[in-house]
């Protein structure tokens, strides 16, 4: 029993002894020149758009024995081989591929160390634009102009893709020109432009996100010129008093500059008190003024009369008041009073004589333009 053992067990030694010969036999052919060593390979890539350029980056984990980095496109028709000295951990570096043509691109990317042993090979893809992309972008439409004594304002419509911002050129109210850039997420622009003057805008692209250059539209003047009137910004103006009220009506005499409409300062309805009803307003510092816009409660037809008078006086019984413009609510909500005076006064005073529905009147907004 013993014997039949021993047996087996030499039986079986010789059958591994066998065996593993003949699984060597199948790498000898591999490993006749010595086992391949490998190059650290890049621990990842990017390829940034540009213009016929493409901005190359690469980082390297532990790469201190690397010499190059080589990257192939056009099948490796085109390559560079970049000399690097990377530190220990994570490192990296940067190059511009000029003289790229307009369009996409397959790149290969391996490292050669200081033994001449090559890296795996890393494979990425990146974009190149130019002329062809430049003649599909549109510029961002402007939906209108507005100029106040403060500033213009350009208003846009909606941003198309790809745009990242705006310039405008314009004529500065000493007569200087300047230029403005607003980023593509505003949609309004202030601007010092001198009013009656024209100005040209243009737009600016990526073709990418982090995309290395900027693509410009060619420069267009816009058709109508910044107004030669402009309206008063009435943000520090203040209503300081009138001759009466109804607050719960309309809102009361704050809403003669609130920039709405749908509100109004309407006279008292009980006790009722008699015409002639008026407002005083501080226009915060002497005003020349051009016209005024004057608009009556919507769909109220009581308003008949307004005069307007300007002082640098706020007492409403001062005899400094001058006249400078009246007109008559015949149809509709609005009434446009040019000055006759150049008068220019600090404080201006609504007044009221008369009404179609005597005692009754209102006032919605007041504006005032100047030149």
């Amino acid at each position: 029993m013993k014997n039949i053992y021993k047996f087996f067990l030499i039986f079986i030694s010789a059958l591994m002894v066998y065996s593993c010969e003949d699984f060597m036999d199948i790498h000898k052919e591999y490993i006749k020149d010595g086992e391949i060593i490998y190059a650290p390979k890049p621990d990842s890539v990017a390829f940034v758009a540009g213009k016929e350029r493409i901005l190359f980056r690469g980082w390297m984990y532990n790469g201190i024995n690397v010499k190059t980095i080589n990257v192939l496109w056009n099948d490796g028709i085109d390559s560079i081989s970049i000399p690097v000295s990377f530190k220990t951990e994570m490192d990296s570096i940067e190059v511009m591929l000029t003289d790229i043509p307009e369009r996409s691109y397959t790149f290969n990317i391996y490292s050669v160390d200081n033994f001449g042993h090559r890296s795996l090979v890393v494979t990425d893809f990146g974009s190149s634009y130019g002329e062809i992309y430049s003649s599909t972008l549109i510029d961002r439409r402007i939906n209108e102009i507005n100029l106040t004594d403060k500033f213009g304002t350009i208003e846009w419509f909606s941003a198309p893709d790809g745009l990242v911002a705006n310039e405008v050129r314009y004529v500065k109210t000493d007569g200087t020109t300047a230029i403005a850039s607003m980023p593509a997420t505003d949609y309004s622009i202030d601007i010092d432009v001198k009013a009656g003057t024209l100005f040209e805008y243009r737009s600016l692209f990526i073709p990418e996100a982090e995309a290395v250059d900027t693509f410009y539209t060619e420069w267009i003047e816009y058709p109508e010129p910044f107004p030669a009137t402009y309206l008063y910004d009435r943000s520090n103006w203040e209503v300081l008093q009138v001759s009466d009220e109804t607050a719960s009506d309309g809102g009361g005499m704050k809403t003669l500059i609130d920039n709405d409409l749908g509100t109004y300062w309407h006279s008292k309805w009980d006790p009722t008190t008699p015409l002639p009803h008026w407002a005083i307003i501080d226009m915060e510092s002497p005003k020349k003024i051009a016209f005024f816009d004057i608009y009556r409660r919507s769909g109220n037809t009581d308003t008949k009369t307004v005069q307007l008078f300007v002082s640098n006086e706020s007492d409403p019984d001062a005899d400094s008041w001058i006249k400078i413009g009246e007109d008559v609510f015949t149809s509709g909500d609005k009434v446009t009073i040019d000055a006759t005076s150049e008068f220019e006064g600090r404080y201006l005073k609504i007044y009221l004589p008369d009404s179609n529905r005597d005692p009754f009147t209102s006032i919605a907004e007041v504006y005032v333009y100047g030149n």
